[in-house]
């Protein structure tokens, strides 16, 4: 049997995946963690592949584009759950090669295997669990919609020879069906000098959700957090997560208040994805040094921008943590970002790129929204 998602295939795990697998178990940060030990050799990757993998309802988690494996889930059945699992119930298992963290592969493959679970096996709750420090993993299973449900002190963990803590998490048949008719509510953020009213346009892009324009009066990526949290939960008390439409430096924003809410899809259009470096380039086009703005703290330039150290300051301490499937719509003639600066965001991130040659950064002609329309319409 075999899965497919939007970005992703699930298959059953073949021989001649060894290599591969061998690649990313044999990395102490992924299976010691999850709670089997790092991979020897690429012998002991394809014993494992012959005599753990090929079970019933394992699958290899690969990416659709070159069906090359990145990491494993599975099904385990109710006899071998690492909890009281009744006999309608099953648990669900998962690890993904460090290379990939960060992308959201695996809440994609889970929701699938959900599916699965609970349409054609007939499962009526699935149980996850996760051991005591692993903040991933636990993530992930909120972003599934598993809820807490108890902790199992001194677990015995065969495979390491130790004794852990484990965390179980749950979700019943009758949660998940109210999570999926629960439609995503569409949240658009404005760039600078933008308004709420902009998410008008979008609205016939997105038909079948409600369009939410967000009017935000934080200034800084410090004082978004709070202000655009907020706006989040408001919005999740009534939809099972959001897709996000943002612009310039509201993609920025959202990058760093809303990477941990349940966001469903991003499309950002020209983002500002590295602002330090955008910074830097102002600094160098106002013949600013860091010392000088160190020293006085603001300086006004005389391209109407407003240089400030203590801004520097903390993108420099908070580099960017985006783990969410997104869409990049980038113009060509953008004169903020840098083709260079998009493409290694693009690739580190795992998002999807999309070029208009002669777009701006600003996107606003007819030609150019005509482009964004089907951009989004062709992702969508």
């Amino acid at each position: 049997m075999e899965f497919i998602t939007e970005r992703l295939i699930l298959r059953p795990w073949q021989e001649s995946d060894a290599e591969r697998l061998f690649e990313y178990a044999k990395d102490p940060e992924v299976g010691p963690i999850a709670g089997w030990p790092v991979h020897t050799s690429v012998e002991n990757s394809l014993d494992i592949i012959r005599n753990v993998l090929s079970v019933d309802e394992t699958y290899a988690v690969c990416l659709k584009d070159d069906n090359k494996v990145i990491g494993s889930i599975g099904l385990i059945p109710p006899m071998q759950s690492h909890t009281k699992a009744a006999a309608d119930e099953i648990e669900i298992g998962y690890w993904l090669g460090m290379p990939f963290w960060g992308n959201g592969y695996i809440p994609e493959a889970v929701k699938r295997l959900q599916q699965h679970a609970f349409e054609d096996l007939g499962c009526n709750a699935m149980w996850c669990g996760y051991y005591d420090g692993n903040e991933k993993s636990k993530r992930c299973q909120e972003k599934c919609g598993f809820i807490y449900h108890h902790t199992e002190e001194n677990k015995p963990c065969a495979l390491m020879g130790d004794v852990r803590k484990e965390h179980f998490t749950r979700l019943t048949k009758e949660a998940w069906a109210i999570n999926e008719q629960k439609k995503p509510v569409v949240l658009f953020v404005h760039g600078k000098g933008g308004s709420a009213t902009e998410a008008d346009h979008y609205r016939k892009l997105f038909p079948e959700h409600e369009v939410v324009g967000f009017d935000y009066q934080a200034e800084t990526p410090w004082d978004c957090i709070n202000e655009f949290q907020a706006q989040a939960d408001a919005l999740l008390l009534e939809s099972e997560s959001i897709i996000l439409v943002a612009h310039s430096i509201g993609a920025f924003f959202v990058m760093h208040a809303l990477s941990e809410k349940q966001i469903h899809r991003a499309y950002f259009i020209s983002p500002i994805v590295d602002m330090e470096k955008l910074i830097s380039d102002m600094m160098l086009w106002a013949n600013v040094t860091d010392q000088d703005l160190q020293e006085k703290k603001i300086i006004e330039t005389s391209f109407g921008e407003m240089l400030s150290w203590d801004y520097l300051s903390w993108v420099r301490a908070h580099p960017i943590k985006w783990n969410v499937p997104t869409e990049i719509l980038y113009g060509g003639q953008d004169n903020l970002t840098s083709r260079d600066t998009i493409d290694a965001f693009a690739k580190n991130h795992g998002a999807n790129l999309t070029i208009m040659e002669d777009g701006e950064h600003w996107f606003h002609t007819e030609e150019q929204m005509t482009f964004v329309d089907a951009w989004i319409k062709n992702r969508s």
